[in-house]
């Protein structure tokens, strides 16, 4: 029997946020055995492959240097630190500390964009 859009998209939804969790626990395992650094170069090469095989096979190379913005950089500069400080955590903090922590961050960005960039929240965001 086929799914529904909206069963089909729970189902895909609930097997993504069960891979993010079972890639968080095999880091966290792996930092058992290894350095961190060494730990996050591994993971940034099979996530920078994995990308880089999606973003060829959708065709999204050929626009790559519309992406060359100094805000891009700055955002990647930032991500980067981010994964490096939330890797760090994991190594230290118990998993369902660092998922609950996870669960939480939508909340207090959508909270900071509205006390320190003044936008408007209201009950649908």
């Amino acid at each position: 029997m086929p799914l529904s859009p909206n069963a089909r998209s729970a189902l895909l939804m609930t097997l993504s946020m069960a891979a993010f969790v079972i890639n968080d626990m095999l880091t966290k395992l792996s930092g058992l055995h290894m350095n961190m650094g060494q730990v996050m170069a591994v993971r940034g090469l099979f996530a920078s492959a994995l990308v880089l095989a999606l973003a060829w096979r959708q065709g999204a190379l050929r626009h790559f240097g519309e992406a060359a913005h100094p805000m891009v950089a700055l955002r990647t500069l930032c991500d980067i630190c981010a994964t490096i400080a939330f890797l760090l955590a994991l190594a230290k903090v118990p998993l369902v500390s660092v998922s609950a922590i996870l669960q939480a961050l939508p909340l207090a960005v959508t909270m900071g964009a509205a006390i320190v960039f003044r936008e408007p929240v209201g009950w649908r965001r």
